[in-house]
């Protein structure tokens, strides 16, 4: 019988050589709580491989693939990750000491399906920020009344490394990263949300998040891409609006799909190359008349005519 595995650590990584090793070491450093550390080589081009394939330690499982994606990257951890409870991290950013095992004990303590942390953003030559400021730290609530408060308080924590997430809720509910290349972690926590299970929120401020500007996500020829990909969300929001076991929160979620539309239009209107055919896919993949019922206050209806110009 395999030994129990308490904490499944997952970590896409694609030309990080600069950063892993650091990340890795902190991670293996931790002793007083069984891991898994999965980390999904996606094809990298530099030496991200060759320092991986050279660490000897039986908790660190690499899996090398060609290029797909980092949500591919993690679909494939996913479907082979033993430990009861799941902590996905990005390959460039950094972690307090004993991250895991805080974490864990946090999360058993807890009972909870989902935990929901804190961290610090960092910018280059600028101080430290934290992530989120609205949240209702040190509370319980339903994922469906978690929606709601997000919603309403115009704050929506969607970055996985915020996350521990009990492995069973995971299975249970059969979640899965949508595929593409941008965003899709903001349809995974609508889904982990929409999925009703317990959450549990601390102001504990338990990692570092480093803004790089030298990655894809700031490439002008990547800006159309993450706009079909808002495209993709809007889209997928709207239909789990309209599934009846989201009756009760079909309101919330209209306008998480509205506030998401937001984000669309400023890429629309001052980034996207291939305005014409980024147009025409928001069109053909949303519903104007469903996309409307997130419509809430004046702002919000000034903003819906704007996109409707934008778009006609």
């Amino acid at each position: 019988m395999k030994n129990k595995i308490d904490v499944s650590v997952i970590i896409p990584a694609y030309n990080t050589a600069a950063t892993i090793s650091c990340l890795v070491n902190k991670i293996l450093s931790e002793t007083r709580v069984a891991i898994e550390l999965i980390i999904v080589n996606d094809g990298s081009t530099d030496n991200t491989g060759n320092i991986l394939r050279q660490i000897s330690d039986d908790r660190l499982i690499l899996i090398e693939q060609t290029n797909q994606g980092v949500y591919a990257a993690r679909n494939a951890a996913l479907a082979i990750h033993r430990g009861e409870w799941v902590v996905f991290l990005d390959a460039d950013d950094d972690i307090a000491d004993d991250f895991i095992e805080t974490r864990w004990q946090t999360a058993v303590a807890a009972c909870a399906d989902v935990m929901i942390f804190n961290a610090w953003h960092c910018k280059s030559g600028h101080n430290r920020k934290a992530v989120h400021r609205k949240q209702p730290y040190g509370q319980t609530l339903s994922g469906h009344d978690w929606i709601r408060y997000c919603v309403i308080h115009r704050e929506w924590p969607h970055y996985l490394w915020l996350q521990i997430v009990r492995s069973s809720y995971i299975k249970q509910q059969s979640l899965r990263f949508q595929a593409g290349k941008s965003h899709k972690d903001i349809l995974w926590t609508v889904h982990l949300a929409a999925s009703n299970g317990r959450f549990c929120i601390l102001d504990v401020n338990d990692y570092i998040y480093i803004s790089n500007t030298a990655s894809i996500t700031h490439r002008p020829d990547y800006y159309d891409i993450r706009a079909m990909s808002y495209v993709d969300v809007i889209a997928e929001i709207i239909r789990l609006a309209e599934q009846e076991q989201n009756k009760k929160i079909k309101a919330f979620l209209y306008r998480h799909a509205l506030v998401e539309a937001r984000h669309f239009l400023g890429l629309y209107r001052n980034r996207v190359q291939d305005k014409s055919g980024v147009g025409t896919s928001f069109k053909a993949c949303i519903s104007f008349a469903s996309l409307s019922r997130g419509i809430s206050s004046f702002s919000d209806v000034f903003f819906f005519i704007k996109l409707m110009g934008k778009l006609f």
